[in-house]
């Protein structure tokens, strides 16, 4: 069963590039979210994509929506993981069972899948009936589950699966004879004994043994097995295994009609509807978890109001950064945002330090956050999130090697209005910076004309004031949004992180700069 997508959907998704990730950050909420490189790996694979379809976006929220409601739910479904993955793996070794098919450890394997699928099936039944739900992933999930442990081959196979493994069990340790060749190597097996007990050596080398020669699994054949040795890994296989595979297959023989007769009756039991639920239920279980955390350390949270309509229009109240959450931020300043059709361009100026960076960035992962199905850091968010959203920060200096630092931004700069369109979020961090003033106003120019004509919405974050200044200029080209400007706030010398409608003022960041490293006239004058 597909939990990331609605019934019926036809599943699209915007792939977000590597630099878009990087430059959001989304490394370090990932890692903030996970426990485990698994866990980073899934939640890297699904974060990447985001949804194009709202009513995608509506179906996790409703899942999302009832595993915070119900935070018992949540821990019982975390623990079904295991066993889900369980499944997962051992579903490579499923297969029908046939008259040619005689390997017992087969067998074996398909009885451990067929107890995992049983098992499982039962648990999530019992626990998604403990409780109200309203998604309806999760009420389609219960239902179904329903009609399966039901019914009479489910009650069957749960008896027959404990009968068959509580026989096997009787099994617990075994007794052997072995002959050696004259370089100690083992020539056979003289004689073994089956024991319903666990027996231990008196002498310690013989437990020592044990650890580097067990019989992991029987019935499975000879073992190749991994140890280290010298900082290398070796593969081998176990000699006392490999010689003893013939007397445990014989000594399980007699289970083998059995076995094989009764698995023949669940062959058709398809465990592919828990099985795949396994990622995007690991997804949705992270995610939820930090979401109560966040509320549990005092940070707001909401679930966004997806509404799309004629103006395109997106509205953030009160928003912040989940990065600055992360790092255990108290103080956060929080802002207002808007984009609609008629104002969805906008240079971004102020001093440095002054939360340019931070609130674009912020903006970026409230949106990509949306897009999931999530809850977002902010009072409240209305609107349609961005279908896509591309980035161009500042790129690391190794990387620029074979095209000179201008060349890398021109190279990503054209990657990027290639496959921009008016459903797309535009965040741009200092670019052109690295060229003169005067070159920077004309690519920039350039480069915020284009984006105008097509209709994206633009975060530019630049120290270029002259840019900001020419807007007049820039609302007669063609395109129905306005370039607005804004600025990070200052009052009293002192950033505010606030931003807010207004020119430049180049002469109050160069003295805030000047002032907080002790460079004005006055401090120099005085030695402070």
């Amino acid at each position: 069963m597909d939990i990331l997508y609605a019934e019926g959907s036809d599943k699209k998704y915007a792939q977000l590039p590597d630099e878009t990730m990087k430059d959001l950050a989304l490394d370090e909420v990932i890692s903030r979210l996970s426990t485990s490189a698994e866990e980073k790996s899934i939640l890297r694979s699904i974060m990447s994509r985001l949804p194009e379809n709202s009513e995608d976006i509506r179906f996790r929220q409703s899942i999302v929506k009832d595993l915070m409601d119900h935070p018992e739910l949540r821990k019982s479904l975390y623990e079904a993981l295991p066993m889900i993955k369980t499944m997962k793996e051992n579903a490579g070794a499923k297969r029908a069972v046939s008259d040619k098919d005689n390997a017992l450890y087969t067998l074996l394997s398909d009885l451990r899948s067929l107890s995992a699928y049983v098992n499982t099936a039962k648990y999530l039944h019992d626990e998604l009936n403990r409780f109200e739900l309203t998604s309806p992933a999760f009420l389609k999930l219960r239902e179904e589950l329903h009609a399966i442990t039901s019914t009479e081959d489910f009650a069957q196979a749960e008896e027959d699966i404990n009968k068959m493994l509580e026989d096997l069990s009787r099994v617990k340790s075994a007794v052997i004879g072995v002959n050696f060749a004259p370089d100690l190597t083992i020539a056979s097996i003289a004689a073994i004994e089956f024991l319903p007990y666990p027996t231990q050596s008196k002498y310690r080398f013989a437990q020592l043994a044990a650890v580097f020669g067990p019989i992991i699994q029987a019935g499975q054949g000879a073992m190749a097995l991994t140890k280290t040795l010298g900082g290398q890994s070796i593969n081998y296989e176990d000699p006392l295994l490999a010689k003893m595979t013939p007397f445990i297959e014989k000594h399980l023989k007699r289970h083998f009609t059995d076995i094989k007769k009764t698995m023949a009756k669940y062959t058709k039991m398809d465990t592919r509807m828990i099985t795949e639920m396994y990622e995007g239920l690991t997804f949705y279980l992270l995610c939820t978890r930090f979401a109560e955390t966040l509320k549990d350390q005092g940070y707001e949270i909401c679930i966004p109001q997806i509404e799309k309509d004629e103006k395109h229009s997106l509205e953030l109240h009160d928003f912040y950064n989940i990065r600055l959450a992360i790092l255990g931020n108290k103080e956060i300043v929080k802002n207002d945002f808007l984009f609609f059709d008629e104002e969805r361009l906008f240079i971004l100026t102020g001093p440095n330090r002054g939360g340019k960076t931070i609130l674009e960035q912020g903006i970026g992962l409230i949106s990509m956050m949306a897009s999931l199905g999530l809850y977002v850091t902010a009072h409240s968010f209305r609107g349609m999130p961005f279908r896509n959203i591309l980035t161009h920060f500042p790129v690391d200096e190794n990387l620029t090697i074979n095209y000179g630092r201008l060349g890398e931004e021109a190279k990503r700069v054209r990657e990027i209005i290639t496959e921009t369109d008016d459903n797309t979020l535009v965040l741009f961090n200092e670019t052109y910076s690295t060229t003169s003033s005067a070159d920077g106003l004309y690519l920039s120019r350039d480069l915020l004309h284009i984006l105008k004509e097509k209709g994206s919405s633009v975060i530019f974050n630049t120290h270029i004031h002259e840019l900001a200044r020419d807007v007049s200029e820039m609302n007669a080209w063609e395109g129905k949004s306005k370039v607005v400007s804004l600025v990070m706030e200052i009052k009293d010398n002192v950033n505010t992180f606030k931003v807010k409608r207004s020119e430049p003022d180049t002469c109050s960041y160069a003295r805030n700069i000047a002032l907080k490293y002790g460079i004005t006239y006055e401090q120099m004058k005085d030695g402070k």
